[in-house]
């Protein structure tokens, strides 16, 4: 394109395509720029003007309604967890196609108190994305608790039978009974 062009023409045409480039570049990148640094200095002086956000009341009651929302999806309750957990675990794991392997935790004689909670262990079989939809299904399933602990492990070669060749998935799930 411009090889047919003298030195005299590329001189003239250099300075309308360097404007048109800082055009570009301002339109795509420094305007951007620009607008973000007068935002943050208008919320760093309307945080000034409020003052501490820490002690405003309507900002506690926020973090508290969220501290809320966080505890009561940790909640089950005591008597049915396991039998709860282990229907709906199991339900699941069919419509996904994968096999599931459950023992329930035996009570013990005496409460921890240095623990918060009742955890119990679930273990799965299938392929991998089956069993990755498993979890995904289990996480939004309300009255179970929550997953805190995964361990997805590769087939195993010497394993023989209906388990052959499928991923071992571990899911260990944390509920609240005292709040």
């Amino acid at each position: 394109m411009f090889k047919g062009l003298s030195y005299i023409q590329k001189n003239k045409l250099l300075w309308p395509v360097a404007g048109v480039g800082i055009l570009l570049c301002w339109f795509l990148a420094f305007s951007r720029t620009f607008e973000a640094a007068k935002l943050h200095g208008e919320l760093m002086r309307e945080t000034e003007v409020t003052g501490d956000l820490s002690y405003n009341p309507a900002h506690m009651q926020k973090k508290l309604e969220a501290l809320r929302g966080i505890l009561k999806s940790y909640r089950v309750s005591p008597e049915n967890w396991s039998n709860e957990l282990w229907m709906k675990a199991s339900a699941m794991a069919m419509k996904n196609q994968s096999g599931i392997d459950y023992t329930v935790s035996k009570p013990l004689a005496e409460r921890d108190t240095t623990t918060l909670g009742n955890t119990e262990t679930i273990y799965c079989y299938g392929h991998y994305i089956q069993l990755v939809k498993l979890i995904d299904t289990l996480e939004r399933s309300p009255g179970i608790g929550k997953i805190s602990g995964l361990q997805i492990r590769s087939p195993k070669e010497d394993v023989r039978g209906e388990r052959a060749g499928m991923c071992m998935l571990k899911m260990e799930f944390k509920g609240l009974t005292d709040l």
